[in-house]
């Protein structure tokens, strides 16, 4: 489901959040900004399928905003959040258990310092 502009509540916010996978997937993409699903089944070690569920679920409570490029879709943290939802995602980052996010965040890293991969060349 395509955000809608409604104003996200909490009710749409906490149980998106209440999933690890979306965590991580949200905290990727406030560190790297818009990234590619492909990027992102890498990062999280998921596949396809299981992140663009997820992601899924983030839109629908409008929280990421999608670009597609042909086959392929970009995410990115929906801007212009409710700074009550903003301040939300920033204490996650400031909460014990970060340790997933930076090993996601160095697969991520890995990657890109690997050079272009077929879905940043659109040769897939």
């Amino acid at each position: 489901m395509e955000y809608n502009g409604r104003v996200t509540t909490e009710d749409d916010l906490f149980p998106v959040l209440s999933h690890a996978i979306r965590r991580r997937l949200l905290m990727l993409l406030e560190a790297f900004g818009e990234l590619c699903v492909c990027d992102l089944t890498i990062a999280v070690d998921m596949p396809q399928a299981v992140v663009s569920r997820h992601l899924a679920a983030m839109r629908a409570a409008g929280l990421v905003a999608v670009r597609k490029h042909g086959t392929w879709a970009y995410y990115r943290c929906r801007p212009g959040l409710a700074p009550w939802v903003a301040a939300v995602i920033a204490a996650l980052r400031a909460a014990p258990g970060g340790d997933a996010y930076v090993d996601d965040a160095r697969r991520l890293g890995a990657r890109r310092r690997s050079g272009p991969v077929s879905c940043d060349t659109g040769d897939r």
